[in-house]
């Protein structure tokens, strides 16, 4: 934005408005009222940019300068939320984002911190380029919207960057993080020791795996189901299963070569430095996005499914197929030939009434109907009967 009684342009997001030069700028421009279209002091340079860039007239967008429950923050004329880059941040974001910017310098990655990304329309609040990929950290300290979280995810893929998100919040509190590749930190007491603490452990959005013979208990479904064929029997191979054994942290191969080794548990360090170096890489599993070594990736997604693309889209994930009963699909698998019936006496959901419109075949009952089954002999199962009820 820019302040027009000082013609400075102002940072809220950098120290001290990004003129260190001026310490008082900030009481100055709080006294200097009135704000608004009729102070004319305060204008979006953000959005005038984009008025230009969609060919629109030429317009000033005007803002003030108000003093928010949490945080002061920069409200544009007409109400609406003002942009990220309004939001003076956190001590807790800030010491996060230095957090990053630290590490990947270390690692021989060129960095620049709220630099503007054109193709994106953002300003990620660190970008990396490292010698393969292009990697744009964001942190998220506070709460957001999942939609939010989604749409700048798109937004920097779209730049083609990398990205990976932090935050300090628990793993109980972010399911607005699971759409988009994520890592959570511990909330720390004092906002610097997240500058001085030599590691900062994950406590979620970082995942290995270790090899175990089909039918060991699926970290991810919950289930003994063979990952590759999902059926209760098992295949009698060896499957990559997700783990949080510490042995399989510190038996991983990038350990060895890492300027941060992983140790016991993995943390930040080591994950920021992987992802930059392309040795982790996303992987979606239902509706949650996790980081997994580059080695098991390939495995994994021949055995599970997924791509890279589907884990960096930040889409919402849709089902396969229409949605219907267990009991729905165990009729068709008797009728076709599939599965034979097991029982002599098979029940029909709903009281024995065909679901939908007359003359469809009437299907086994499950365990979620309400009204008590009627039972029919199976010979009878393909037929209506003419006592059913209407």
């Amino acid at each position: 934005m820019f302040y027009v009684p000082a013609m400075v342009e102002l940072q809220p997001r950098a120290a001290l408005w990004g003129h260190p030069d001026q310490p008082g700028l900030r009481e100055r421009l709080a006294n200097d009222r009135p704000h608004g279209a009729g102070g004319g002091k305060l204008l979006c340079l953000l959005c005038m940019r984009h008025q230009a860039q969609r060919g629109l007239p030429r317009a000033p967008v005007w803002l003030t300068f108000v003093e928010g429950q949490h945080r002061p923050m920069f409200r544009h004329e007409n109400g609406r939320s003002p942009h990220a880059e309004h939001q003076p941040e956190t001590d807790t974001h800030k010491a996060l984002k230095e957090r990053k910017a630290r590490t990947w310098e270390s690692v021989g990655g060129t960095v620049e911190v709220e630099v503007w990304r054109p193709r994106a329309h953002r300003r990620p609040d660190v970008l990396a380029i490292g010698p393969a990929l292009t990697v744009a950290g964001e942190v998220q300290h506070s709460k957001e919207t999942s939609r939010t979280i989604r749409a700048r995810q798109r937004a920097l893929r779209k730049a083609g960057d990398r990205v990976v998100w932090t935050t300090d919040r628990d793993a109980d509190n972010i399911a607005f993080l699971h759409p988009v590749p994520h890592l959570s930190v511990p909330a720390l007491d004092d906002h610097r020791m997240y500058l001085s603490e030599a590691r900062l452990e994950i406590g979620a959005g970082a995942i290995t795996f270790e090899a175990q013979r089909c039918g060991w208990s699926d970290l991810w479904t919950g289930t003994t189901r063979c990952p590759v064929t999902r059926k209760a029997m098992p295949c009698g191979r060896l499957h990559l299963y997700p783990t949080l054994n510490p042995h399989s942290y510190s038996r991983q191969k990038a350990a060895t070569t890492a300027m941060f080794p992983c140790g016991p548990r993995p943390h930040l360090d080591h994950l920021l430095e992987g992802i930059l170096h392309g040795t982790w890489l996303p992987y979606r599993h239902r509706d949650r996005v996790s980081w997994i070594p580059a080695d098991a990736h390939a495995t994994v997604m021949a055995e599970r499914g997924g791509t890279l693309d589907l884990a960096e889209a930040g889409s919402v994930p849709r089902r396969d197929g229409t949605a219907e009963r267990a009991c729905e699909r165990r009729y068709s698998s008797i009728v076709t030939g599939a599965v034979a019936p097991e029982v002599d006496n098979l029940p029909l959901c709903c009281g024995g009434r065909p679901p939908g419109r007359g003359g469809q075949p009437l299907v086994l009952a499950c365990q979620l109907c309400s009204n008590s089954p009627t039972y029919y002999r199976r010979d009878e199962i393909e037929r209506p009967r003419s006592d059913a009820h209407p």
